[in-house]
């Protein structure tokens, strides 16, 4: 299914060609254009997973969908260089959102970023507060990482011990090794990072570790790991900062949050509602036992989880509709 789609048209001003699939709106007339940008070491298969597909169920509420892969990560073309946070942000982004327009011929889009896709739409949304974008849906994304334990903080340490000598980290193969058992064994780092594994099937938890990761650049682990520092995420070489002007993002905005998320935790989720001051406006989604659903959800979970379909999409497609 994921591979099978149609690619649109996609290159960045700096020369590379981003995999842009396109799944259209199953209704005739689309409600309008939608962009689900994948996070950190992923692809957008957790987007359009067989029997599991966020994409696809947009399309048959009449949306035109459009799953975008950064450079890097799937079939886009990959950089022999180091790259980071400031070419996803001066490239990357901007092309999609362009290709996106160009191709349905609609002046405006909407965007739904899972964990670092929507951290890179709250930066853009801060740096453009004037950017085409109707309405943006984030699925376990925060702008500050300070508040709660994630488990970035322990990725932190092991960044300092692998030092300057390897230039990817080998997320898709760690992923691969850790499908052979997930679900059953031990819960390695890739499953436990990603799924609270009584909500996710195992099929679906297996596929996306076989096939749903890819390298990171130690670079962008370098960028990320400025959450951590009193302003927060920056970029530019630490001269532009997000934290302190959060307010200036002003697109309407939907933030889910998974109560066993160990990436987006649930104080660093709600810190980022507090910042986003300026949003037009701001819902916060909360998931898990204590808020009410029957299991409790952890990052990818938010997509594919076993009750996501009635849980978590239908809220996504009436925040879309502005309903």
């Amino acid at each position: 299914m994921f591979d099978s789609r149609e690619l649109i048209p996609c290159r960045t001003s700096d020369g590379l060609s981003l995999a842009v699939r396109r799944i259209p709106s199953r209704t005739g007339t689309a409600r309008g254009a939608v962009i689900l940008q994948h996070g950190l070491g992923s692809n957008g298969l957790a987007f359009d997973y067989p029997g599991h597909s966020l994409a696809e169920a947009l399309a048959n509420a009449g949306f035109d969908c459009f799953i975008s892969e950064l450079r890097g990560a799937g079939k886009s073309d990959r950089p022999d260089r180091q790259y980071g946070i400031d070419e996803y942000l001066d490239y990357d982004i901007p092309a999609v959102i362009d290709a996106v327009r160009q191709y349905t011929q609609r002046e405006r889009v909407s965007w739904i970023g899972h964990s670092m896709g929507g951290i890179l739409m709250m930066m853009h949304g801060i740096d453009h507060p004037d950017a085409p974008v109707d309405r943006f849906v984030a699925l376990g994304s925060a702008l500050d990482y300070r508040p709660g334990n994630s488990v970035f903080k322990q990725v932190r340490k092991a960044r300092v011990l692998a030092g300057n000598w390897l230039q990817f980290f080998p997320f898709d193969v760690n992923g691969r090794a850790n499908a052979l058992i997930a679900g059953v064994g031990p819960a390695l780092p890739p499953e436990l990072m990603n799924f609270w594994r009584s909500n996710v099937e195992r099929s679906v938890m297996r596929g996306i570790l076989a096939r749903g990761f890819t390298p990171i650049p130690m670079r962008l682990f370098d960028d990320l790991d400025t959450t951590f520092d009193d302003a927060g995420f920056s970029r530019k070489g630490g001269s532009v900062h997000y934290l302190p002007r959060a307010a200036q993002l002003r697109l309407p905005t939907c933030l889910f949050m998974g109560s066993r998320d160990l990436q987006a935790t649930e104080p660093a989720v709600e810190e980022t509602a507090r910042l986003l001051s300026g949003a037009r406006t701001l819902e916060l989604v909360k998931l898990g036992k204590a808020h009410g659903q029957v299991d409790d959800y952890g990052h990818i979970d938010l997509v594919v989880g076993r009750r996501a379909q009635s849980e978590v999409w239908p809220k996504i497609a009436q925040f879309l509709q502005g309903s």
